[in-house]
């Protein structure tokens, strides 16, 4: 299915693809489709769906079997574009993103653009979609969803100035909706802005009359106090006495060029105010001296008009080399400083900070500049919600996540062409001077490539010397070895690249050879073991040239122990050692990580399958871990390096390090729910295995493949990428990697509803393991047995089968086995009734999921738990039982978070 499909419900339901409409069946498919598509991308159950297309039917299973035939209808009428998926106990729809009408309406909507998503509106909601039950429990929530951001979007156009054209609209709306308060609220601010207060004072009259003879009841206090402002001429108190913050900082007088990104700025700003009064973000990027920071401060300057009640501005610092970023706590505190909230009385959490620092800017119109960042989280809780606000955003990464969740418009900063590079000179340093020497400004601009530092720094030494011809400084700069020194000014700040090649003349010969070897390393941070084995030291030596380093700026130490170069440090150290001269210490630091990930992931999970490693190159500093929790810290750390350290191995030439490091991880991102980076890796994994011509490389990496699309629930893929490796395990003769593909199989068809293919797959792997007499991998296997038992409704074997398992797990000291068989207990004692024991068992599996660090399953294992209590009849247990899962499963990114919220919502 592409792009140009397109699902539509808001109005007659309709579905289009390639520019042409997909015929619908009528009646029971019509509706199915109109319910899944309302909640796209969530589980609806089955029992809910029977509840709308047989409404008050006498015989629910006769009506659950009719909705397997309502699905197959429906998907043979969607034909190509069928996003009907079969989920455990209900069914989805999976819409791609931005292609249902009411998603993109909620999205633009969420981000302040209310003119647009009210443009996708074509009449009522799925008005040829007959059922009452939809209707009355799906589509009157949605046309109240419609009218609220219908209010915003006339906010947005009050704050923006558009008084005057707003009062037809706001009569008609009044009209359609006499009991809507905020309406007549609009309407009376509408007249009295455009200086019509009698009329204003008129509708209040009309409201008042209407409110009486309808409801008994008078206007709310809102807008009674509206009214008597209106009466007394009072101004408006969101306007009164708060501080009007003006904190943009000095910019460059010597601005020149950026045509094409001011006028995308402009585009930000309509005659009235901020874009449909939404938030709108520009995230700025660009390489370090590029100018983000002076267009973004030239442009605010120059429009900081449009913003009466203040400008914010924060450096962020998030590639700062002689500084840690600046938490968004801690900018948020300085903001709330700025607006005038006493020290006293800023709330103790940072939630509640961001929170009072949005219900601040919630009716104002402030911009916020926040330069300098370092990724999207250092930003998210620094911008405004106000439909008036706007901010700025400049950073050297590129904020996909920031226009992918909150719809910034990103804004990339190129290097100056020639035109503006000699304008900026003629600006500095007098167009006569310039005009005089037209060679060596050419020559000036060739060499400074267009970086307005570079340029900026030879204007400034230029203007220095007016005595000196300009064709001095273009032969500085014409020689590369002497070009860094031409562009140092001596100050840190200023200064492009002269800083490092100072600072590198100044280290002890250790230093400097660890230093060209760090610009080797993957990132994003380096521990003293790692640069240890780079250098083949001891770590205590290491520890030693890293503190000279760090003394000097040409590494930051972010934690004890754990450091990190600017990425501009980083290139200018890898120029200085050969690819090479630096393969040794590659080969040890690749070591280091691969070999380290090996005993902390044979920790983690003691009875893995085991893969034959060369020993670890001398030198390379190899790690032990005496404990779970030690492992599960190291891989915390390192897990991002880890990551990165694939792609660097397999571009490098370490194939074999490209394809193992994955295989040594993957217990460690299952855990913690790094599924979509780990998948990432393993297919790095795959291209370096098969560049070796190594099959048992090939099988790890489509086996990892496997189980990381599982947990992304991208079972198809996961499928293809397990039948391969089985395959290849059978042409090894290795049973025991057969018997847990078997397994991670049954997980598959479980995830996928396909209950007897998952425990044929559970029932083969035990077989193996048993032959094997791998009593760890009975033990697992027995348990799927007997949870896929239980999901086809045979419980008392179920149980037999678990508590076999849960024997064994418990003999082989297996926390994390244990915990997987008493959660499979629980399920099985909630369907056998037996609530209670149902409860003592999950709360038995809790503490040891905790303990064996693995997340996800801890939350599945919670909600389950809080399902129980909704039975039992405690409500508010259950609550707070799903409110745990929800977290984790926030935090980790899971997809099951809206079934969970789901829950949630509908509990009382």
């Amino acid at each position: 299915m592409g792009m140009a499909t397109a699902f539509k419900v808001l109005g007659p339901l309709e579905v289009w693809h390639d520019d042409r409409p997909v015929p619908l069946p009528a009646g029971k498919a019509r509706v199915l489709l109109a319910v899944l598509l309302l909640r796209a991308n969530r589980v609806v159950p089955v029992d809910e769906l029977v509840d709308v297309l047989w409404p008050g039917a006498s015989a629910p299973e006769r009506s659950r079997a009719g909705l397997h035939m309502v699905v197959t209808r429906l998907r043979r009428s969607l034909g190509e574009v069928d996003v009907v998926r079969t989920a455990t106990n209900g069914y989805l729809a999976d819409v791609p993103d931005g292609t249902l009408d009411l998603e993109c309406f909620r999205r633009f909507a969420a981000t302040g653009r209310f003119a647009e998503a009210l443009d996708l509106w074509r009449g009522a909601p799925l008005s040829d979609v007959r059922s009452d039950a939809l209707h009355a429990e799906e589509v009157a929530p949605l046309l109240e969803e419609r009218l609220a951001v219908l209010e915003q979007r006339v906010d947005a156009d009050l704050a923006a100035g558009r008084a005057a054209e707003l009062v037809p609209e706001l009569r008609a709306l009044t009209g359609e909706h006499p009991l809507r308060e905020r309406f007549w609220a609009q309407l009376m601010t509408a007249l009295t802005r455009s200086g019509r207060q009698s009329e204003a004072l008129a509708a209040y009259q009309a409201l008042s009359a209407h409110l009486v003879e309808e409801l008994g009841v008078d206007p709310s206090p809102r807008l009674r106090e509206l009214h008597q402002r209106i009466l007394t001429n009072a101004p408006d108190p969101a306007a009164g006495g708060a501080p009007v913050p003006r904190q943009l900082p000095l910019h460059t007088p010597f601005f020149i060029g950026r045509d094409r990104e001011l006028a995308a700025l402009a585009d930000l700003l309509d005659p009235g105010g901020p874009a449909g009064g939404a938030v709108v973000i520009s995230a700025i990027s660009g390489a370090p001296g590029i100018g983000k920071t002076a267009l973004a401060l030239h442009w605010a300057a120059r429009n900081r008009q449009r913003f009466p009640d203040g400008q914010l501005y924060v450096n962020l610092r998030g590639f700062d080399p002689a500084a840690v970023p600046v938490p968004p706590d801690v900018a948020v505190r300085g903001f709330l400083g700025a607006l005038g909230v006493p020290r006293e009385r800023v709330p103790p959490t940072a939630d509640e900070q961001v929170a009072l620092y949005r219900s601040l800017l919630a009716d104002r119109r402030v911009l916020v500049v926040l330069d300098n960042a370092a990724d999207s989280e250092q930003v998210r809780p620094l911008l405004p919600s106000g439909p008036a606000c706007l901010a700025v955003v400049t950073s050297r990464r590129r904020l996909d996540g920031l226009v992918v969740r909150e719809g910034a418009r990103s804004l990339a900063v190129d290097v100056l062409d020639d035109v503006e590079s000699t304008a900026l000179l003629a600006h500095q340093l007098g167009a006569d001077r310039v005009a005089a020497e037209p060679g060596a400004v050419r020559d000036l601009v060739r060499h400074c490539a267009g970086l307005p530092l570079a340029l900026s720094v030879v204007a400034a030494r230029a203007a220095t010397h007016p005595e000196f011809p300009l064709r001095v400084f273009a032969d500085e700069l014409a020689d590369e070895r002497t070009r860094l020194a031409a562009l140092d000014t001596g100050d840190t700040t200023t200064s492009v690249r002269a800083v490092f090649s100072w600072s590198y003349e100044r280290l002890s010969p250790a230093a400097a050879r660890l230093f060209g070897l760090l610009g080797w390393h993957p990132g994003p941070e380096v521990s003293v073991a790692a640069a240890a084995s780079l250098a083949g030291v001891e770590p205590r030596e290491a520890r030693t040239t890293l503190a000279e380093l760090r003394r000097v700026n040409l590494v930051v130490e972010h934690a004890p122990g754990r450091f990190s170069q600017h990425d501009l440090v980083c290139a200018y150290a890898r120029e200085l050692v050969s690819a090479e001269a630096v393969r040794p210490g590659l080969a040890r630091m690749f070591d280091h990580y691969l070999h380290s990930a090996d005993a902390a992931d044979r920790v983690l999970y003691p009875h893995r399958d085991e893969i034959a490693l060369p020993p670890p190159e001398p030198g390379a500093a190899v790690r032990g871990f005496a404990s779970r929790a030690e492992a599960m810290a190291w891989f915390q750390l390192e897990y991002p390096v880890l990551c990165a350290l694939v792609s660097w191995a397999h571009e490098t030439g370490f194939h074999r390090h490209a394809w193992q490091v994955p295989w040594a991880t993957t217990a460690f991102a299952r855990l913690r729910g790094h599924w979509h980076e780990q998948a990432g890796c393993q297919l790095v994994a795959l291209e370096a295995a098969r560049l070796l011509d190594d099959p048992v490389g090939v099988m790890s990496a489509h086996r990892g493949l496997g189980r990381m699309n599982i947990m992304l629930r991208r079972l198809d893929v996961a499928e293809h990428h397990l039948r391969i490796a089985l395959d290849l395990a059978r042409e090894l003769g290795d049973r025991r990697v057969r018997a847990n593909i078997h397994r991670h199989l049954g997980g598959l068809y479980e995830f996928a509803d396909r209950a007897v293919e998952a425990l044929h797959h559970t029932e083969q792997a035990f077989e193996l393991f048993r032959e094997l007499g791998d009593r760890a991998g009975c033990a697992r296997s027995l348990n799927a047995i007997g949870w896929n038992r239980a999901t086809v409704g045979d419980h008392r074997r179920a149980l037999a089968d678990c508590e076999r398992a849960l024997e064994l797990f418990q003999q082989l000291n297996d926390v994390l086995g244990e915990a997987a068989t008493w959660d499979s207990l629980g399920y099985v004692h909630h369907h056998l009734g037996d609530l209670d024991e149902a409860v003592r068992c999950y709360r038995a599996a809790l503490p040891l999921y905790r303990v064996s660090g693995d997340r996800f399953e801890e939350a599945a294992t919670l909600e389950r738990l809080g399902d129980t209590h909704e039975v039992l009849g405690d409500r508010a247990e259950a609550r707070r039982t799903w409110a745990d899962a929800l977290a984790i499963l926030e935090d980790i990114g899971h997809s099951a978070v809206e079934r969970v919220r789901g829950k949630l919502a509908a509990a009382p």
